[in-house]
C-alpha cells in the first residue's frame, strides 16, 4: 500500500463533548486549515471549529436511517448518491484552501462510509473523554440524563473504535496530563508543525470534570479507548 501523502485531508472524530473541538482547534495552531468555521458559540468561548454547512448533510443522513446526533445508529451507514452529492458540494468550500486541511464534526464519526467514498485518503485523528464528563457536558447543554448520555457517548466510541481497527489513528484522552504532547504527536504524525505554539487550549474551557467512577455499562469501552490511546 502506498503511504498517504502529507497533504491528504484530516478529520477530527469523537463523540460530543468530548474534546473534539480542542483537538481541533490546537491542530490549528499547528497548522492544519480548517477553513470557515464557527470561532465563538455559547458553550465553546473559542468555537466548536465546525463548517455549519456539513450540519445538514449529516443531519440528514442520520435522520434517513432513523438516527440522529444523540441516537446513533448501530451499523455503518451507507450513504445515497444524492448524500453523496451534497457532501461534494460542501467540500468545494476547501478549493484552493492550504494543505493540509481538515474538519471537524462529531457527527461524521457515525457517518465515515461516505466520507471514505468521497475522499479515499482521509486521514483521521480522533479525541475521547470520560463518560461522566461527557453526561455532566451535555446535561448542563442539552438537560440529558446520565443514562442516555453514556448510551451516546458509548455509540460514538463505538464507531470511532470501529474505524480505528480497520486503520490505527492517534485516539487523545482529552483529560490527559501530558495532552499536549500527545497531540503535539499526532500533529508530527500528520505532517503538521508539531513544534509551532498551541495557544488554543486553557484551563478555562474545561467546565466538567468527571464526578465518580466510570459507570458499569461504560467499562468495557473506557477501558478499550485507554488501550488505544496507550
Amino acid at each position: 500500500m502506498s503511504p498517504v501523502p502529507a497533504a491528504a485531508p484530516i478529520a477530527v472524530v469523537g463523540m460530543h463533548r468530548s474534546g473534539t473541538s480542542c483537538l481541533a482547534g490546537c491542530l490549528q495552531d499547528l497548522g492544519l486549515t480548517l477553513g470557515q468555521v464557527n470561532t465563538a458559540a455559547p458553550h465553546n468561548k473559542k468555537g466548536n471549529r465546525e463548517n455549519p454547512r456539513l450540519w445538514p448533510v449529516h443531519d440528514a443522513v442520520l435522520a434517513r436511517v432513523g438516527a440522529a446526533w444523540d441516537a446513533p445508529p448501530a451499523e455503518p451507514v451507507a450513504w445515497t448518491r444524492d448524500e453523496i452529492a451534497a457532501l461534494r458540494a460542501v467540500l468545494a468550500d476547501y478549493d484552493g484552501l492550504p494543505h493540509p486541511w481538515g474538519f471537524k464534526d462529531p457527527r461524521a464519526t457515525l457517518l465515515l462510509d461516505g466520507w471514505f467514498e468521497v475522499l479515499p485518503d482521509l486521514r483521521l485523528v480522533g479525541s475521547f473523554r470520560h463518560p461522566l464528563a461527557v453526561a455532566g457536558s451535555l446535561a448542563a447543554r442539552n438537560g440529558f440524563e446520565t443514562d442516555r448520555s453514556v448510551a451516546i457517548w458509548a455509540g460514538y466510541n463505538a464507531a470511532m473504535l470501529a474505524w480505528r481497527d480497520r486503520a490505527p489513528f492517534a485516539v487523545i484522552d482529552y483529560d490527559a496530563p501530558d495532552y499536549e504532547a500527545r497531540v503535539r504527536a499526532a500533529a508530527a504524525d500528520l505532517g503538521l508543525d508539531a513544534t509551532a505554539p498551541m495557544p488554543f487550549r486553557e484551563a478555562e474551557l474545561t467546565h466538567q470534570k468527571a464526578a465518580g467512577p466510570v459507570p458499569t455499562q461504560a467499562t468495557a469501552m473506557w477501558a478499550r479507548l485507554l488501550e488505544a490511546a496507550a
